[in-house]
């Protein structure tokens, strides 16, 4: 099975389902009240003053979604610095019972590039998926190819 099978495959509520409920509830929130995106740079905004800053200095709280977005875009569209990981990823979503599993892979790994915790980026890691689901991997790799 291909990464962009495995995300279409998926419903909302399954993705939604990785988080702990109090994590849930909180996603669930933002998003009757804004668009995927909206939601997961409220999240990032209202969390990052607990959160240590990428390299040691101070960023723009606002920046924080799109270093989230470029990394998980080099994880799954094909950057080989993340070629060893994108196998494992491919492995995990063989079945579709590892959706708990590959939220904390990908939450763990981009959350230690960033110097964040993986706690704090699953929401935001499951809001990417939504998106994802939504309209295809490759649909997503090419719009977010463009804009980097």
């Amino acid at each position: 099975m291909a990464l962009d099978t495995f995300f279409q495959e998926q419903e909302e509520s399954n993705w939604l389902d990785t988080l702990p409920n109090y994590q849930r509830d909180l996603v669930n929130e933002l998003l009757s009240y804004y668009s995927y995106e909206e939601a997961a740079v409220t999240w990032l905004e209202s969390s990052t003053s607990n959160t240590s800053p990428f390299s040691g200095q101070p960023q723009p709280e606002k920046k924080y979604f799109e270093y989230v977005k470029k990394e998980v875009h080099k994880l799954l569209c094909g950057d080989t610095n993340y070629e060893a990981e994108r196998h494992e990823l491919v492995q995990l979503a063989q079945k579709p019972e590892n959706k708990n599993g590959i939220i904390a892979m990908v939450s763990a790994l981009i959350g230690a590039k960033l110097g964040l915790a993986a706690t704090f980026l699953a929401p935001v890691i499951v809001i990417i998926f939504l998106t994802i689901g939504k309209i295809s991997l490759n649909a997503w790799c090419t719009m977010e190819s463009s804009t980097n």
